[in-house]
């Protein structure tokens, strides 16, 4: 009861922030379009996923401070996302809507160095993940920053975006596997 209490308030306190950009919804979006060129990379992020899912999560899993993680999933998903399916598709709307801010900011501040970089993957263990995973989005980061040096913010945005996406999509088809 207490933890539920704990998680919604987090949940919440991580939400609320991205309320008060409702009026840079508009803008946001055309950045995303501004940038849809370079979704000609999404191959590559979703790839280097894929690498990390197939042939190092499993190992990287039984290194106990690697998978250390104050949560087992990310918040983002919603405070029920151990519940399942269900715990999860109710918040589905504000996490996109989230997505839609947090990942411009995100591009905006995080890429100027690569100190920034590396601090943008472990601040993903603050939203629950296992730092095996805060590794895995370094290849990523630096991926976003390269573009976001050669081609742009809305360029990184953009392709962030549709990154987090796909994983979305992923972990919400995930429950309609049978393992």
């Amino acid at each position: 009861m207490v933890d539920d209490l704990f998680l919604i308030i987090f949940y919440v306190a991580t939400v609320v922030p991205t309320l008060l950009l409702v009026k840079e919804t508009k803008p946001r979006l055309h950045n995303l379009v501004k940038g849809v060129r370079s979704l000609v990379y999404l191959p590559i992020t979703i790839g280097i996923l894929m690498a990390y899912v197939i042939f190092a999560m499993d190992f990287f899993s039984t290194i106990p401070v690697l998978n250390w993680s104050w949560l087992g999933y990310n918040i983002a998903l919603g405070p029920s996302a151990d519940q399942g399916l269900f715990g999860v598709l109710p918040f589905l709307p504000m996490l996109v809507y989230m997505l839609i801010h947090v990942n411009y900011f995100e591009e905006m501040y995080f890429r100027k160095n690569v100190l920034l970089t590396v601090a943008w993957a472990f601040l993903h263990v603050a939203m629950g993940v296992a730092v095996h995973v805060a590794l895995a989005l370094l290849p990523l980061g630096f991926l976003y920053k390269y573009i976001y040096r050669k081609k742009g913010l809305d360029h990184a945005y953009a392709l962030h975006f549709a990154t987090n996406m796909i994983i979305v999509a992923v972990s919400i088809a995930a429950y309609f596997v049978p393992f």
